[in-house]
This record gives C-alpha cells, sequence and structure tokens, in this order.
C-alpha cells in the first residue's frame, strides 16, 4: 500500500498541544527526516519547535530510532525500516 516505510512516532509530552494532543502518530518516509516532514505537515505548529531554522534538529531535543540515537547515525538522513520507532526525548530526561 505504501512505497515507503511507516514508522510510529513517540511524541513527548512538551510537543504534543503541538501534535493535535496525540502521543504517538504514524507516519511514511524513506528517512527520519521524510518522517519528521510528514509529521510537521499533518501539525504546522510543531515545526518550529522539532527543527531549528537551518533544518537540522532543534538541540533541546534527542531523537531515537529503536534505541540508537540519530545523531551517531546519519541525523535526519537516516534510513527506516518498516516498524520502527521513532522517539523524541527533551534533552536531559531520562
Amino acid at each position: 500500500m505504501f512505497d515507503s516505510p511507516v514508522v510510529s512516532i513517540h511524541i513527548p509530552p512538551d510537543l504534543r498541544s503541538y501534535a493535535g494532543g496525540h502521543d504517538e502518530i504514524t507516519a511514511s518516509g524513506d528517512t527520519v527526516g521524510e518522517l519528521f516532514d510528514a509529521l510537521c505537515h499533518e501539525y504546522p505548529a510543531i515545526r518550529s519547535h522539532l527543527i531549528a531554522a537551518g533544518g537540522e534538529l532543534a538541540p533541546g531535543f534527542a531523537v531515537y530510532l529503536g534505541p540508537h540515537s540519530i545523531r551517531e547515525l546519519a541525523g535526519l538522513s537516516t534510513p527506516v525500516e518498516m516498524e520502527e520507532v521513532l522517539s523524541i526525548v527533551p534533552v536531559g530526561a531520562v
């Protein structure tokens, strides 16, 4: 049905008001950046909180694809597979 993987994105409490109150959203994309594009297209208010002016991940958040930080992988260019989970975590949260 979809050409790109469908991934669950976990939204932290700090950002839920910008994502329609959802704690989890399903999006489709081949990379983490494409997932964020889909998320921000559906919920435009979240963009300024999640994506910095230069198009990179905002410094106040860490993003994990499964157990791996995307900063340790290929950042927003990190490829995603079917049924993976992307978690957005405020920096300093444990």
